[in-house]
């Protein structure tokens, strides 16, 4: 049970990349996703350890809203339909700001208007080349009719910010990227320019070769430091069950993902 109501959500994230360089600078968008899922899967157990305290402390007399049962993450699957490959996972999220927060403060902020939001998140990896991965995405949102444009968000490399540095982009120009402008040509979603859609982006720096020699630079192989940052969060074995946080470009994508599912669900 819970103590605020709970919605139920669907949202496709993208990583961009040539799949048939997984580990290189440019394909760091699709090299986040697999290690994505397990974030995901933690957070998920984590939230509902605290919602479990928090109904155990609720007077006899409050009210409660049914939760979702917790569901098992399905790893990656090629889809032929869907030219790439799939994974399903469902997390629990709250949209309540946390204390201190300037929301809080604005006129008629009350707590039971924040729900939980049970998100169910189809991650999706093309198995196509960057300049083509427009029709991947067009294709994996044709096995999902449910979903739009406004309903996926894009993960990939950027080379205008150093690496470790994650942002979230709400639409725009694609800045060079070929990934991006292909997505947008497919889908037709440039933005307010054209008078058309946005698709919002999660970027991952990668920054730029002190030579300039761009093309040799994102793509050769991420240096194991780079690998380290993009990985999943783990058991301490000192405490069996307590997952340690996840290392920093995989914990930075991780929250904007949050970020940009909930600012999409308005408070009731």
């Amino acid at each position: 049970m819970a103590d605020r109501h709970v919605v139920q959500r669907t949202a496709l994230v993208v990583g961009l990349g040539n799949y048939t360089h997984p580990a290189t600078r440019h394909s760091i968008g699709q090299y986040v996703l697999p290690p994505l899922l397990e974030c995901i899967q933690s957070h998920d157990a984590r939230v509902r350890a605290h919602l479990a305290r928090v109904v155990a402390r609720l007077p006899p007399d409050a009210p409660r809203y049914e939760l979702p049962a917790p569901t098992p993450f399905e790893p990656f699957q090629l889809h032929r339909g869907a030219q790439g490959w799939f994974a399903h996972a469902c997390v629990l999220l709250d949209s309540l700001p946390p204390k201190g927060a300037a929301a809080r403060r604005a006129p008629g902020f009350r707590v039971d208007a924040c729900p939980y939001v049970h998100m169910h998140l189809v991650l999706y990896i093309p198995r196509l080349l960057m300049n083509a991965n427009g029709l991947g995405v067009r294709a994996a949102l044709g096995q999902l009719p449910e979903l739009g444009t406004s309903d996926t968000l894009l993960v990939h490399d950027e080379l205008q910010r150093n690496f470790g540095q994650v942002t979230l982009k709400a639409g725009g120009s694609a800045a060079g990227h070929n990934g991006v402008r292909s997505v947008q040509d497919v889908l037709r979603c440039h933005g307010a320019a054209r008078q058309e859609p946005d698709m919002a982006r999660v970027r991952i720096g990668i920054g730029r070769p002190a030579d300039g020699r761009i093309s040799e630079y994102v793509l050769g192989p991420m240096p194991p430091e780079w690998r380290a940052a993009c990985a999943p969060p783990r058991s301490d074995p000192a405490s069996p069950g307590v997952a340690q946080p996840a290392a920093p470009v995989l914990h930075g994508v991780w929250q904007h993902i949050q970020q940009w599912c909930l600012a999409r669900v308005a408070t009731t």
